[in-house]
């Protein structure tokens, strides 16, 4: 795999009176028309006056799991930030997207605060011959960890981001940024990891992304190890929901690209599914809280790695009326926990 510089979260030096609207923002968008709630994530960078990033919009339909990826450009236009989409990067939509209907935001900018946090916003779809336009409002905030974005996911996997890297935005946000090295992907034969340089480098915009980087000065080899036993693979302090319901109703996806991901499913040590491949239409399943358990906790256990590594997914839960959305990343080493306590 192409080894690219992860630059999406670069926090550069706010222009002089300008709001800082470089970063990583999360949150929702409601279609006005179609009475429909799609979740959405927006990256954006800003050089030299210029902002550019990427937009990632997603949403379920018929127990199928729908995304889009678009760069975007952006420009400030005196208290607000118009956020317009550009080209198409990936999206699973069952027919080509008409070329004539993209999205433009409208993004209010307070410039009395240094840093643009959480916001609330318009948008409205572009009007051709075939279609209206559509308008809708967005809420969204600010993410200051791009570890469980899945639209910094969707950019690795599709070889724009360096899958060795994440960003974290440090306190001082105008400094720059603190690069972490993830763990190595388990495979079973030696594979090179590139140390980045601390030195500083220039970029006019987000499509030097596609630009493969500098050769590596140093390389370390590192062997990696074999699959351990889903028992004697770590298990990180898992995601905790409250659930009021007696049964809960468990929809698996594939977050994004199919890219061969298979799991297995554990409820308190019960195996509910077994080795069974991610896609986008829902695998399901129903689980029973016990009524002299408190809480139950669901194992989710990487099988495979697919193409593109780490295993990674998304898990819909139904409890009654509410529902909650949890994205999950396991590997060879490590598996996925959730933890769903009954309310008192």
């Amino acid at each position: 795999m192409k080894n690219f510089l992860f630059l999406i979260l670069l926090f550069f030096v706010t222009p002089l009176f300008a709001q800082n609207v470089s970063g990583l923002y999360s949150g929702i968008l409601h279609n006005d028309s179609a009475k429909q709630i799609q979740k959405y994530e927006l990256a954006l960078s800003e050089y030299r006056g210029k902002i550019t990033g990427y937009a990632y919009a997603t949403f379920i339909a018929n127990d199928t799991f729908y995304y889009s990826i678009r760069r975007v450009h952006a420009t400030r236009e005196k208290d607000q930030l118009m956020v317009e989409d550009d080209e198409m990067v990936a999206n699973n939509f069952p027919r080509r997207p008409d070329k004539g209907v993209h999205r433009i935001s409208y993004i209010p900018l307070n410039h009395d605060a240094d840093t643009l946090r959480n916001f609330s916003g318009n948008w409205k779809t572009t009007q051709t011959k075939k279609f209206y336009s559509a308008p809708g409002t967005m809420e969204m905030k600010r993410d200051n960890d791009s570890a469980h974005s899945a639209l910094v996911a969707q950019l690795r996997e599709l070889n724009i981001l360096a899958p060795e890297y994440k960003m974290v935005e440090q306190p001082d946000e105008k400094a720059q940024p603190v690069i972490v090295k993830k763990d190595v992907p388990t495979k079973t034969e030696t594979v090179a990891v590139t140390k980045p340089t601390t030195t500083s480098t220039k970029h006019e915009d987000l499509k030097k992304l596609n630009s493969p980087a500098a050769k590596p000065t140093t390389a370390t080899a590192v062997t990696t190890t074999t699959a351990l036993l889903y028992t004697e693979r770590k298990k990180p302090a898992p995601q905790i929901f409250d659930v009021h319901s007696d049964s809960l109703t468990l929809s698996f996806y594939d977050n994004g690209i199919v890219d061969g991901d298979v799991i297995s499913v554990y409820v308190n040590g019960e195996n509910v599914i077994s080795n069974t491949k991610l896609l986008e239409v829902a695998t399901k399943k129903t689980i029973h809280l016990p009524a002299t358990a408190d809480s139950v906790e669901l194992l989710l256990v990487a099988e495979t790695l697919g193409s593109i590594p780490p295993n990674t997914g998304l898990l819909v839960v139904q409890d009654g009326d509410a529902r909650y959305e949890v994205r999950f990343s396991a590997d060879l080493q490590t598996n996925a926990a959730i933890v769903f306590r009954k309310r008192k």
